[in-house]
């Protein structure tokens, strides 16, 4: 009897690589009891390669790979929902999880606002976010200390993608869950040293009135840094139990 499967995806940010992911895959390999995975690779063009393996199991792992390292969020959205309607042809799933480091975390909230117009695209179910700079990066368009957020939650500013995923609010799923993990190195920018907890909150005046479930989850210490974030032990253990 063909089981139902939901496949979860690992999606790096921006000039990221296989290396982001590494260790969130391996936790999810470990926490699963397997020891394979599928790699889709997204070549300059948004040509798609596979190698490893699609597993027979409930929660098949794909590592998402972008061998353009410096693309924006709306162009990695649409990569993604072609990776994600490319996989559905073979594989029929309607549903899947995923995962998302910085910008791969902006791409996946973009790609779920396009699935709910496209209906014919697999949905998302469970969705992790990890120190996203959804508005506004540190240097590019957000300052440490300037933006603030409202009591309800709303930014004083918004950067242009910001606004864009506010306007388009509707299409967000209700049936989505969302864990958001940012980091604060408790010095005196309150970030991760390149997304300030201000931008990685900001989604939850987005995402929170339109979801099943939203959760904060904010890590403080030397791991809170936006490169170590996604392998800190206890950010690995919680990612599993909230997807799996």
């Amino acid at each position: 009897m063909k089981i139902n499967q939901y496949p979860v995806l690992y999606v790096h940010g921006f000039r990221g690589g296989d290396y982001t992911t590494e260790n969130l895959v391996k936790s999810a390999l470990k926490y699963n009891n397997k020891e394979e995975y599928l790699k889709a690779t997204i070549n300059t063009l948004g040509q798609i390669t596979y190698e490893g393996k699609w597993t027979k199991d409930k929660y098949p792992i794909v590592q998402v790979v972008f061998k353009n390292k410096i693309i924006g969020s709306n162009l990695m959205a649409r990569w993604l929902s072609n990776l994600v309607f490319d996989l559905k042809k073979i594989y029929s799933f309607e549903t899947y999880h995923a995962v998302g480091h910085s910008l791969g975390a902006v791409a996946l909230v973009l790609a779920e606002m396009r699935e709910k117009k496209l209906t014919y695209l697999p949905k998302i179910k469970n969705l992790v976010l990890i120190a996203g700079p959804f508005n506004g990066i540190i240097g590019l368009g957000d300052l440490p200390n300037v933006n603030q957020l409202g009591q309800n939650g709303r930014p004083a500013f918004m950067s242009p993608t910001y606004m864009r995923m506010y306007i388009n609010r509707k299409n967000i799923s209700n049936e989505m869950r969302v864990l958001n993990i940012y980091g604060n190195l408790k010095n005196y920018s309150n970030s991760d040293k390149y997304i300030s907890v201000t931008s990685a909150k900001s989604i939850n005046y987005i995402l929170s009135p339109k979801v099943m479930e939203f959760v904060d989850y904010p890590v403080s210490g030397k791991n809170a840094e936006h490169s170590l974030l996604h392998d800190d032990s206890n950010v690995l253990r919680l990612i599993n139990k909230f997807v799996y």
